[in-house]
């Protein structure tokens, strides 16, 4: 009886075929479509010679611009004579990008700490010493001179590193890299002599085969020759001073500003010196840049907040002169900018003629022919 129920049970499970497998019901796949925009290194970015991190020279300025967030990122920078550009805001105004408008990059700047940095870790905020630690030696070529606030190192020639103090307060990649030779601090005939230790604003200059030591302050120029004679010149408002190259010999630049109620203007006088003992002027006192209260609030900001930073390259007839606007927000830059160039000519000693002289005279004998040809 028992085995007869088995076999039933047996036959009732096969006649019903194999157990139901329970399944969850098929969802459809889904699909993520890949970023719409390249993806990017976060920050902090490398600063190399062509840019920083994803912005990068010679880019279009509409190309940059479409890698930012939408939002008011551009401003336009047209001050008659100083400069004419379009400024890229980004990363939270920590970079400038700037260039000719709807042109290509042609700079870029880092204004915060904590966003870019070169590969020897030089950033915004290190000390005038970890910058040479870092870069090397500045740049020493007797054709070019500089505002003492920006430092451009022999080893990233296209990095200019502005100081405020002993702190870097900017870091800028421009396109073109300063020209001239990266070392040649002296003539064959003539090595620029040490500064004076004991003054605050001294230097070496080689405007006579013997050199000279240079010391200013706020309102004079004073030249020490190697045998103790001292020449001087008035240079009231003086920002700087500095050697530059012509001829084989140095001449003295000096860059003043005037200050008025409602205009900043920059100018640059030039002296050469004469029989070792005079100075003498190689470029009248010449207006360069005017900044005034309107133009600073076209662009946003207040007259007492501009500032330039000067740049001069020697070539044979002129003095090209450039270098950086900068705005502040409290003791912050803001914004720094690329100026225009301006050259200033220079005026070139008259040379005197030399008197003829009849061949097989004497001196004697020239002197009366000549005074026989005066009557």
């Amino acid at each position: 009886m028992r085995l007869l129920l088995a076999l039933a049970l047996v036959t009732a499970c096969s006649d019903h075929g194999p157990p139901l497998v329970k399944r969850d019901p098929e969802h459809s796949r889904r699909v993520i479509e890949p970023p719409t925009r390249g993806v990017r290194a976060l920050a902090p970015y490398g600063i190399r010679a062509d840019g920083v991190g994803p912005y990068r020279l010679g880019a279009s300025l509409a190309e940059l611009l479409d890698q930012l967030p939408s939002g008011p990122r551009v401003a336009q920078f047209n001050v008659t004579g100083v400069v004419h550009r379009d400024l890229l805001r980004a990363e939270d105004d920590a970079i400038l990008i700037g260039g000719e408008p709807q042109g290509k990059a042609s700079f870029v700047a880092v204004v915060r700490d904590e966003i870019a940095r070169t590969e020897s870790n030089l950033h915004v905020g290190s000390t005038r010493d970890e910058v040479s630690r870092a870069l090397g030696p500045a740049v020493d070529d007797p054709d070019l001179a500089r505002d003492p606030r920006i430092v451009v190192p022999a080893s990233m020639r296209n990095l200019h590193v502005v100081i405020e103090g002993d702190r870097v307060v900017a870091l800028v990649v421009t396109a073109d890299k300063q020209a001239g030779t990266a070392t040649a601090a002296g003539s064959g005939d003539c090595q620029r002599p040490a500064p004076d230790p004991d003054k605050p604003h001294s230097f070496g200059a080689c405007m006579s085969v013997g050199g000279e030591v240079v010391t200013y302050d706020d309102n004079e120029l004073t030249v020490t020759a190697k045998d103790g004679h001292v020449a001087s010149a008035p240079a009231r408002g003086l920002v700087f001073a500095a050697p530059l190259r012509t001829d084989g010999r140095d001449e003295l630049v000096a860059i003043t500003r005037t200050d008025e109620p409602q205009a900043r203007v920059w100018s640059l006088v030039a002296y050469r010196l004469e029989n070792g003992i005079k100075m003498v002027r190689s470029v009248e006192p010449t207006p360069l840049y005017q900044l005034t209260a309107a133009s600073a609030r076209w662009i946003g900001a207040d007259l007492r907040d501009l500032d330039l930073y000067l740049e001069l390259a020697s070539h044979p007839d002129a003095i090209e002169v450039g270098g950086l606007l900068t705005t502040r927000e409290g003791d912050k830059i803001r914004d720094i900018i690329v100026i225009s160039p301006v050259p200033v000519a220079r005026r070139r000693p008259k040379s005197v003629p030399p008197e003829a002289v009849d061949a097989g005279t004497s001196e004697t004998g020239s002197e009366n022919g000549s005074e026989r040809r005066a009557h």
